[in-house]
């Protein structure tokens, strides 16, 4: 699946994360926040992501989703 694959080259992206949360155990995390595609403005909407503790003390990304702010654009006839 090719999600960005109509992103422009020298599109702008920012995110920011806007909570992180530790699991009691120390080994799994979640963040959540926004992003947005620039320039010409694409698209911007919010994310989660899940981390888990690796045995050499890295976090690693295991589930990431994010939800776009616009409307869903009519498939071309």
């Amino acid at each position: 699946m090719q999600v960005f694959a109509s992103v422009p080259a020298g599109t702008t992206f920012a995110s920011e994360t806007t909570k992180v949360e530790v699991a009691r155990s120390g080994d799994l995390a979640y963040s959540t926040g926004t992003y947005a595609f620039a320039n010409p403005p694409i698209d911007k909407g919010k994310f989660v992501d899940v981390w888990k503790k690796q045995a050499d003390g890295s976090w690693k990304a295991v589930i990431d989703i994010f939800n776009s702010d616009l409307p869903v654009t009519p498939p071309a006839k």
